[in-house]
């Protein structure tokens, strides 16, 4: 939940920003920040302390954090909008998506060895 929710704040459209960089810090980390800590522990928390903490910030591109961290901003007012993360060199710098198509079938065929 975005900060001014877990507040009982007024909010706007950007909460669904602050939810879509939460999900990017569960793809990279493999688990959303706080997963261990009781609900109203993890309320407290973003409450209290914000922005969750990348656990090994130095594995991701310098893009890529700081795309996350436009959309992390515990202010609402600083938090990009979608059409402004759409402008981010993290998005725009992206190649087409067929490009993926080799590296999916690779780590398919990873997994399945083990």
């Amino acid at each position: 939940m975005a900060p001014e929710v877990v507040t009982r704040e007024p909010y706007g459209p950007k909460v669904d920003i602050w939810s879509f960089g939460i999900v990017g810090i569960e793809m990279v980390e493999e688990e959303p920040p706080y997963w261990n800590q009781s609900p109203a522990s993890a309320k407290f928390m973003i409450a209290s302390i914000g922005t969750p903490q990348l656990l090994h910030p130095k594995l991701l591109s310098a893009w890529l954090r700081d795309f996350l961290s436009c959309c992390l901003q515990t202010d609402e007012e600083q938090r990009w909008s979608a059409k402004e993360l759409l402008q981010h060199p993290f998005v725009t710098s992206s190649k087409p998506a067929p490009i993926l198509a080799p590296l999916i079938i690779s780590s398919k065929k990873k997994k399945k060895k083990y």
